[in-house]
């Protein structure tokens, strides 16, 4: 019996060597009524938990695994000045298959009519009328593009689905946000951000990139906080929204919530906490999304955050970052 068990043990380690990370993917916390395989997923069928009044959420699938935490968190004042910061997380961790092409999405609000006018819906809408397990906001680029109508400008690097929709790289600015850096995710799993024109769109497209969102700025860069963080960052607290990645397949997505001091207490987060936050939570890759009104996280069609009291659904928009179809019986 001893050497079964030795055996057993050494067969584990052995297994987590060969697959970093793999300890924390088998891992099941305390809430959740779950059993998965040796790749951390289901042998078949789908298993969901919502629990709303706790705040967590679960996924699991044969290829997908997601799980969502709703904590209350209080930075420490990075300087004396900074304002005091209360509000609540949602983190998502997200684990893909990626050898069976599972992999990160964007859904348009209409498939039939990608980016057709006036087809904008709000974000839990989009994830329950197109059938998506889990669904965030993204860089928000239609802003950037009526902006280019009105006034020219650029409106950056924008690729979806491994189709390049705009190539107008934007100059990155120190001081400013969003300083344009991207957020490319590709097809082998893996992320990565450059400045706006650090890399071309065709270059993203050769190297197996999917999606290249455009916002900024990067947080985190090989697991540490970037110098933008820690020279330029600005220190005022706003609902904020991040995407990063701990290794290709595994992923974090963070919504802070903000505005609703007088509603539940989330006073939104600076920065460069954000950008904390994401290292915390083992990124080796972070970058910033659109907050405010547009940072919005749906699981199984229905908004986890609250966005402030004048907008509660947050901004209507053509498309989402998507992971999972729900399965039909």
């Amino acid at each position: 019996m001893k050497k079964i068990w030795i055996w057993l043990m050494t067969a584990v380690l052995l297994w987590g060597m060969a697959f970093p990370g793999a300890a924390e993917m088998l891992s099941i916390p305390e809430w959740a009524e779950v059993t998965l395989n040796e790749r951390g997923f289901l042998d078949a069928g789908e298993y969901v938990l919502e629990d709303e009044e706790n705040g967590h959420w679960m996924y699991v699938s044969p290829t997908l695994r997601i799980q969502i935490e709703r904590t209350w968190e209080t930075p420490e004042k990075v300087k004396k000045s900074d304002a005091a910061q209360s509000f609540y997380c949602f983190t998502a961790e997200i684990w893909c298959d990626t050898e069976q092409g599972e992999l990160p999405m964007t859904v348009w609000s209409d498939p039939e009519n990608p980016r057709g006018k006036n087809t904008q819906k709000i974000i839990r809408e989009i994830a329950a009328e197109q059938n998506l397990v889990f669904a965030t906001s993204t860089d928000y680029y239609t802003y950037r593009v009526d902006k280019k109508k009105k006034n020219g400008g650029p409106v950056g690097i924008v690729i979806r689905n491994g189709e390049i929709l705009y190539d107008s790289p934007v100059k990155n600015r120190e001081k400013s946000m969003p300083n344009y850096d991207t957020l490319a995710l590709f097809a082998d799993g893996h992320a990565e951000s450059h400045p706006n024109t650090g890399k071309k769109a065709k270059e993203y497209l050769a190297e197996g990139a999917l999606q290249v969102y455009t916002f900024g700025p990067c947080l985190v860069r090989d697991g540490e906080l970037t110098e933008f963080i820690t020279k330029h960052a600005n220190r005022k607290l706003n609902p904020r929204h991040a995407f990063g990645m701990v290794e290709p397949g595994h992923y974090i997505d963070v919504i802070c919530e903000g505005r609703l001091k007088k509603t539940n207490g989330s006073t939104g987060v600076m920065m460069e906490n954000l950008a904390q936050i994401m290292k915390d939570r083992g990124c080796r890759i972070a970058v910033n999304l659109d907050g405010g009104q547009t940072a919005v996280m749906a699981f199984m069609g229905k908004q986890l955050n609250m966005v402030q009291k004048s907008d509660p659904n947050g901004r209507a928009t053509f498309e989402v970052l998507a992971f999972g179809k729900i399965r039909e019986e």
